[in-house]
């Protein structure tokens, strides 16, 4: 494996000066400068770049179209520039591997720009050789590789598209096993393939790839420079860092990686916690768990479970005869996974304590003995399970509400409550109201899943949703003189719950409220 997995910093932008924009790069922490020239409009720029001196390497590269690139003119033209520009260098030269294999012209080009200076010095540059397919991730990725490996590059480079994290675990499965022959870039593309970015110091990745800014992302699901170093702490992660996550579909706007993060970073342990995009039927859940269990040497130590995976989680414990905690199992639903063991795993379930700490947030709200409060929850998923369990065991007089009415029988009917139809959840004479649903949740945050005209001053609610952090439910109700309960207060509650179960100690919840 590498001593050390290096930074690349891609330079992508027309409209700002090439040379501003690599010493932006360095001074945020790039340790390789990659000149994306396919990209680039003033190839003069570039030129006059290599010719001075320079604190880094650079590695050039002009993308064919045909491998997701911007380069589709004539192939002696790139041929040519892959020449004059690399012996301007020294550093790497990227080329696609299908290129370098069927052009003798090419190979040739790319020999004499690699051969030593005329001093007898090192090669002028290392040549990588990449892949990169733009639709999937293959099912036999060591067939992929292979010839990479056994070709006359110095670095072998494979990049896939990713569907889900599973893909990408498979991805980073490869670098685990291929990775320490000889130096390796394994990655993948999409909001899955973040995962194969910010672990590939944990696995021996000779690169990684981050963007400038936003603005400046080469490939789908680039992570920019700042998320990288900051939010991921990427410079501390090693082959024994400790790995967390959440899995849910969609997970993109969740905001557990940046404060578990920033937990972590707080209690000074080790370990990165990361988005896990999976598919949203139990098929593919058990699959990607399925991959985890058959390879604890991945290092996943613990999950956070958020929808539509919840129940699915409790079906897939129990029939694995894996552990499930009694809260989860009356809940019917686990939003945390614990490892246990090389093969083992317990569930349990920290909704209910997130809940109840937001609702007490209130004062009397819950607590009044001469009281028991009527509760509507609107819902019937895992949120909604789980909430009415604890409304129920606080003493609460609960109903549930839901848009298929046999869902919220179903429910009502499992913790000896109440149910009605959704259309009269706005009538209802009652102290709280919790929404458990995902209405209103980024990007549909013009939603709302109550009429205005039922909120009214005394009335408590409490929305779970915490993206945005003020949903138009929150804001409507505080304009009608409701109380408004934030679903920040209920994520942080369960989220430093989770942090307990897995690390064994307080959760420091001011680190965790000013990251969120």
């Amino acid at each position: 494996m590498n001593a050390r997995t290096l930074l690349a910093v891609p330079i992508t932008r027309c409209d700002l000066p090439v040379g501003a924009q690599v010493r932006a790069a360095l001074a945020a922490g790039a340790d390789l400068i990659e000149l994306r020239v396919d990209c680039l409009d003033d190839i003069g720029q570039v030129a006059k770049l290599l010719e001075q001196p320079h604190e880094v390497p650079f590695i050039l590269t002009i993308r064919s179209a045909a491998e997701g690139g911007g380069w589709d003119g004539d192939e002696s033209e790139r041929v040519a520039l892959f020449e004059s520009l690399g012996l301007k260098l020294p550093g790497y030269v990227d080329v696609e591997y299908s290129a370098w294999a069927r052009s003798a012209n090419l190979r040739q080009k790319l020999g004499l720009v690699s051969s030593p200076g005329a001093d007898g010095g090192r090669p002028r540059n290392r040549l990588i050789l990449s892949y990169h397919d733009w639709r999937a991730t293959p099912d036999d990725l060591d067939t992929v590789v292979r010839p990479l490996l056994d070709s006359p590059a110095d670095v072998a480079k494979v990049v896939f598209t990713a569907h889900s994290a599973t893909d990408a675990w498979r991805v980073l499965g490869l670098l685990r096993r291929r990775g320490g022959s000889r130096p390796l870039i394994a990655m993948a593309m999409g909001a899955a393939g973040l995962l194969t970015r910010v672990l590939a110091p944990k696995f021996g990745g000779f690169l990684t790839f981050a963007a400038l800014d936003a603005e400046s992302a080469v490939a789908p699901g680039q992570p920019t420079l700042a998320e990288l170093l900051e939010v991921y702490r990427w410079r501390a992660i090693g082959p024994d860092t400790p790995v967390y996550g959440v899995v849910g579909w969609p997970v993109g706007q969740s905001k557990g990686p940046r404060v578990h993060n920033a937990a972590l970073a707080a209690a000074d342990m080790a370990g990165v916690y990361l988005p896990m995009p999976v598919p949203p039927d139990y098929a593919g859940f058990a699959e990607f768990m399925t991959l985890l269990t058959a390879q604890p040497e991945l290092g996943v130590q613990g999950l956070s479970v958020t929808m539509p995976h919840k129940e699915h989680a409790l079906r897939w414990l129990e029939q694995e005869a894996q552990t499930v905690s009694a809260g989860a199992r009356r809940v019917g639903a686990v939003n945390t996974l614990i490892r246990t063991g090389a093969a083992s795993w317990s569930g349990g379930n920290t909704d209910t304590v997130g809940l109840l700490a937001a609702l007490r947030t209130v004062p009397g709200v819950l607590d009044d003995p001469g009281r028991r409060p009527q509760v509507v929850v609107l819902g019937a998923g895992g949120v909604a399970r789980a909430a009415v369990a604890a409304l129920c065991d606080a003493g609460c007089r609960v109903t549930v509400f839901n848009r298929t009415e046999a869902r919220a029988a179903e429910l009502a009917q499992a913790f000896g409550c109440a149910a009605r139809p959704w259309a009269e959840r706005g009538g209802a004479d009652v102290r709280v109201v919790v929404n458990c649903t995902s209405v209103g949740m980024w990007p549909n945050v013009d939603e709302t899943p109550l009429p205005a005209d039922a909120l009214r001053p005394g009335l408590v609610v409490l929305d779970t949703v915490y993206h945005p952090a003020e949903t138009r439910l929150a804001r409507e109700a505080a304009a009608r003189g409701a109380r408004a309960v934030s679903g920040v207060e209920m994520f942080l509650s369960q989220a430093a719950a989770q942090f307990a179960l897995w690390h064994g100690r307080k959760a420091p919840l001011d680190a965790m409220r000013a990251a969120l």
